[in-house]
């Protein structure tokens, strides 16, 4: 992209999304500049998709220091409340779910993720989510660390306003977001 759309990504995201629905692609995965797949991460997906038939694949994530060192996997990963979008797999059947980055309100943008899975479930999409961490995600911001019991290094970034973009959500009138 030219420029920063200040919206976390999301304008690149349904950019590159509709790209590939375009060029005739089955799924969308996405990864986030600083996270990384493990080897099988593609392929663990993809066999989930092919033993469930589900549109919308998730896998667990490992959570990283800064210097890419490992820290665990990540609590909060489930697949159920939670998928960070670097543990996305979309595929053709859910592909309608795509312009969600675009569409979802601009305060939401700071829990984007959240927001378009809340969307995705609320447009019917069946899912699928392995529990094994096949996504590496370096934490940037100190809440991440004080969750997994660590002090936050020097460089780490202080997290967003979730509240906020939470309590606007529901006032919206969307289902909260927890």
């Amino acid at each position: 992209m030219p420029r920063t759309h200040g919206d976390v990504g999301s304008t690149p995201r349904v950019v590159g999304s509709f790209h590939a629905v375009g060029l005739g692609y089955d799924g969308v995965a996405f990864l986030d500049a600083d996270n990384w797949y493990r080897r099988d991460h593609l392929e663990t997906l993809l066999h989930l998709h092919r033993h469930t038939g589900a549109s919308f694949l998730s896998a667990s994530r490992l959570l990283c220091r800064l210097d890419g060192s490992v820290m665990g996997p990540c609590p909060t990963s489930d697949g159920t409340r939670f998928v960070d979008t670097s543990c996305m797999l979309i595929m053709r059947p859910a592909f309608g779910v795509l312009a969600n980055w675009c569409l979802m309100p601009s305060y939401a943008h700071a829990v984007s993720d959240r927001a378009f899975f809340r969307l995705a479930k609320a447009a019917g999409a069946t899912f699928a989510h392995s529990p094994e961490p096949t996504v590496y995600y370096r934490c940037k911001r100190s809440d991440a660390y004080e969750m997994m019991g660590e002090p936050p290094p020097h460089g780490a970034e202080p997290p967003p306003d979730y509240a906020t973009a939470f309590r606007r959500w529901v006032e919206d009138g969307y289902p909260a977001l927890t």
